[in-house]
């Protein structure tokens, strides 16, 4: 039996280049690259490459991982397969690096969005509600994120423990083929399991989207959505032309906004800025609060491109990595607000 020495074979490989080979186009040059996911319908480009962890991720599909598990997805090969390609190809100019057949990406592949279901969603987020309150863990994570109980029950906030969402839907009437579209349900179980679980909303109440983020920090992935089209969280408790709202980057960015009641919405990451943007023409003042590294920068800049005259720049960087951890400060909103006034004041 041939011994593979992995580390070594990965070396060799490295997955940008792999990426790359299958006919995927990565964005940058960085740390972090991005490109359309080659696994499911989109054109914003959430599948990410990470070069100091030679790791990918779709922020889309919710499916990542290492070399060997993008060479398996794309070609359709078991682990044994997939080592074989890799110890075998030459690409790109980069001796050893596998040659992959190439993947349809522009346009992206078709596959089957989930439909909107905002009656299943709101019956999920009310399993998913119930279950947060039965959850001290989960409960001991949103208090140390600064997140308070009663800003969970006001925004709706759940918790997947990983089982019975299935079982609960169909005893209340939803048929399997409604589950089976709806995007709550991967092949290997309940797609938010372990995971805070935020509803978007829209008019009336109805729960139109669902985000997701790991309570435990050793669980991959971090953050989860359903897949398919994303609406701009928070847009839908906007209305129509609000007078001024703050764009954060994060999740809970966004939660700490909402529970100082403060108009607001969340990119959830820097890609896709047009989209953001058009969700926000009707907003005649937009502060922006990204994250204060390199990323968070460079989208605010490309906003304020986008939105001209209206953006305002929020600045963080002498205050706080992001919005999410002034809210675990204990005068995080006076501060907060007192960078808003500067903001306003700067824009005017």
């Amino acid at each position: 039996m041939t011994t593979v020495d992995l580390p070594a074979l990965k070396r060799r490989n490295p997955l940008g280049d792999v990426v790359e080979a299958s006919g995927v186009q990565l964005r940058g040059q960085g740390r972090v690259r991005q490109g359309v996911c080659p696994f499911h319908e989109e054109t914003e480009g959430s599948f990410t490459v990470y070069a100091d962890s030679e790791r990918w991720f779709c922020f889309g599909c919710g499916e990542g991982g290492d070399v060997l598990d993008f060479v398996r997805r794309v070609e359709n090969l078991d682990l044994p397969e997939a080592i074989r390609r890799l110890n075998g190809g030459v690409g790109k100019g980069v001796p050893g690096v596998a040659v992959l057949r190439p993947v349809a990406v522009s346009p992206p592949r078709r596959t089957a969005s989930p439909p909107t279901d905002p009656a299943l969603l709101n019956a999920a987020a009310r399993f998913y509600a119930g279950r947060l309150r039965r959850s001290p863990g989960a409960q001991a994570y949103l208090r140390s994120r600064g997140i308070r109980p009663e800003t969970a029950a006001r925004l709706g906030l759940g918790y997947a423990p990983g089982g019975g969402l299935r079982a609960h839907l169909a005893a209340i009437g939803f048929p399997r083929d409604r589950l089976r579209s709806s995007g709550l349900f991967t092949e290997h179980g309940e797609r938010f399991a372990g995971m805070v679980v935020v509803p978007d909303l829209i008019a009336g109440g109805r729960v139109r989207w669902l985000a997701g983020r790991a309570v435990e920090p050793e669980r991959s992935p971090r953050f989860q959505t359903l897949p398919g089209p994303k609406p701009v969280l928070g847009t839908g408790r906007l209305g129509a032309a609000p007078p001024w709202a703050v764009l954060a980057e994060g999740l809970f960015d966004w939660l700490a906004l909402a529970q100082w009641g403060v108009p607001a919405c969340a990119a959830l990451g820097t890609q896709g800025a047009e989209r953001i943007a058009a969700a926000l023409r009707g907003c005649s003042r937009v502060f922006l609060a990204f994250d204060a590294d390199d990323a968070g920068q460079a989208a605010s800049e490309r906003f304020v491109e986008l939105l001209g005259r209206r953006a305002a720049v929020v600045n963080l960087h002498r205050e706080a990595a992001d919005v999410a951890e002034l809210a675990t400060c204990p005068h995080g909103y006076a501060t907060f607000r007192r960078l808003l006034v500067q903001a306003a004041r700067t824009a005017a």
